[in-house]
């Protein structure tokens, strides 16, 4: 199992949400962390809050304010990172927004092009500029996607083809980096009480909401945790929280009939409360 005192540890998104509390499982364990995310103000409070998890005072708790939707930003950022704090032994792409959570016919392209621009432009750009100065160091790069990229769901046609598309990505890249000795993780966990779902809640439609609760809701320290234990053991693939591994096994045994019909039934009922 992989240790983590004194690697140097990026995480995007690592201002709030999962981002934030791996960085705290990671200062825990000696890490130095260098942080990034939009928003300077949060990413301020996340240094502090993660500081008061070091193990030792000599480990660097570091932030970068970074739009990982912008190309130009990511390498201007990364190359100042990398200067200052040292290359990344693991790298987690954790940024990713939620939002358009709606019907197909209401999402617009500049909608479903902002979606894309973050959840997979985003890592893409990030990986692409970090990739030169980790493999040296043989580093590790993890993915999160979402269970939404695994299976299909009502309103998420611009965020479920977002993480798709990561798994996508994940895949053909763990080829690539593995003669190289580099290692790469996907993780795809359900609906985690972050922050993100409140931009979500705005359009979501009911049967999406319907069809989300089957899964359940993870807290952000529980995924954190367990996507952390499975970054120490070095998985490709990782799925939190036993339900939706259920259904995970469910999709792939039966071809996705199992998953589907259980889904289409879920829409039926919502949409007959609905009077639909």
């Amino acid at each position: 199992m992989k240790g983590f005192e004194g690697k140097i540890i990026y995480i995007t998104g690592g201002s709030s949400g999962i981002g934030l509390e791996m960085a705290r499982i990671f200062a825990g364990r000696g890490a130095h962390l260098v942080l990034l995310a939009r928003n300077r103000q949060k990413l301020e409070g996340a240094v502090r809050s993660v500081e008061e998890s070091r193990l030792s005072p000599g480990q660097k708790i570091a932030s970068l304010c970074v739009d990982v939707a912008d190309p130009a930003d990511v390498e201007e950022k990364m190359a100042a990172a990398v200067k200052e704090y040292g290359p990344p032994d693991i790298l987690v792409c954790s940024a990713g927004i939620n939002k358009h959570a709606d019907h197909f016919e209401n999402i617009t392209y500049g909608m479903f092009d902002e979606v894309m621009k973050t959840n997979v432009y985003g890592p893409r750009t990030v990986i692409h500029t970090l990739l030169p100065a980790m493999k040296p160091r043989k580093g590790h790069v993890v993915i999160l996607s979402s269970a939404a990229g695994l299976f299909g769901m009502f309103g998420y046609t611009a965020y479920g083809t977002s993480k798709a598309a990561l798994l996508g990505l994940a895949d053909s890249l763990r080829y690539e980096l593995r003669p190289l000795g580099m290692k790469v993780t996907v993780v795809c966990p359900p609906e985690v009480d972050t922050p993100m779902n409140l931009d979500e809640a705005k359009t979501l439609p009911k049967e999406g909401r319907a069809m989300k609760d089957m899964a359940g809701m993870l807290t952000p320290e529980y995924a954190a945790r367990v996507i952390v234990r499975a970054i120490a053991k070095e998985q490709y693939f990782f799925i939190p929280g036993p339900l939706t591994r259920f259904f995970y096994l469910l999709h792939r045994l039966t071809n996705g009939m199992g998953t589907r019909m259980t889904s289409d039934a879920v829409v039926w009922l919502t949409r007959r409360k609905m009077g639909k």
